[in-house]
């Protein structure tokens, strides 16, 4: 299991009033962050942390108490470097140190840095960024404690959260006719699978039509058009499982099951 977190600046007392943090105190911070990840992580999980373990300036008391909380974190620990962590926290004992990596957790490739950026290597192909740097004040895939109720997270809560978050305004200006990494079935709100995205129904102009052709699937009456919103995609699972067979052209490579009354990939 793979494990994201950011920002948790441990022993940094100035964060609780910069991010309005929930603690009485910096040690109440520590503790209340450190116990969220000893209560998730396993001894075998990856736990990542994307920037920022601590904050500049330490003193020798400090930096002896954040040697201490990185001692009991639990399982793999890999920094990604933020602009506050410094060469004698990158010197702890990680498992991994850089500046950026290039995972896959679940298929899903994910490239990991502290600051988010407007596109990524395999962003063309549903990978995703996870960031942090900027705590509450930006929306994305980001990952700083602040967002996530001061705990580590999955990728399966990340993709969740990040298919219900609007598309950057400047994608289309970087991947021009790139479908956005993250994106949700209009009818059962399901994540669309990234493998399929290009080829899935999208609501156009009170019809569902083929992304890529513009085909007409089906015209939408007023109740569907309220239901299915306009730029939407659809699943070909919905397409076959909610309207009429007799008013629906199926996407190319799939069959309608009347025993599940549900489109499906050919062949299966």
């Amino acid at each position: 299991m793979h494990w994201f977190t950011a920002d948790p600046h441990y022993w940094h007392g100035n964060i609780i009033r910069f991010c309005d943090r929930p603690f009485r105190d910096v040690a109440a911070m520590n503790a209340h962050l450190l116990a969220e990840c000893r209560a998730r992580v396993g001894p075998y999980d990856d736990l990542w942390i994307l920037g920022d373990f601590t904050a500049g300036r330490s003193t020798d008391a400090q930096r002896r108490e954040v040697r201490g909380i990185f001692h009991a974190l639990p399982g793999r620990r890999h920094l990604i470097r933020g602009n506050h962590d410094e060469d004698w926290v990158c010197d702890l004992p990680w498992d991994s140190v850089g500046d950026t990596a290039d995972i896959v957790v679940d298929k899903r490739r994910l490239f990991l840095c502290h600051y988010p950026m407007i596109t990524w290597p395999g962003a063309r192909h549903q990978g995703l960024q996870l960031f942090g740097h900027v705590h509450q004040n930006w929306q994305g895939s980001r990952n700083s404690v602040d967002v996530w109720d001061f705990r580590p997270v999955t990728l399966q809560d990340i993709e969740r959260r990040a298919a219900r978050l609007p598309v950057n305004a400047h994608w289309d200006q970087v991947e021009p006719g790139r479908a956005w990494p993250t994106e949700l079935c209009a009818g059962c709100g399901r994540i669309l699978d990234p493998a399929l995205v290009s080829g899935h129904a999208v609501v156009r102009n009170g019809r569902i039509v083929v992304a890529a052709t513009n085909e007409t699937i089906v015209l939408l009456g007023a109740a569907m058009r309220r239901w299915l919103p306009e730029g939407r995609r659809v699943c070909p699972e919905c397409i076959g499982g909610y309207l009429p067979v007799s008013e629906v052209t199926l996407p190319a490579g799939f069959s309608f099951d009347e025993t599940r009354n549900r489109a499906v990939p050919k062949g299966k």
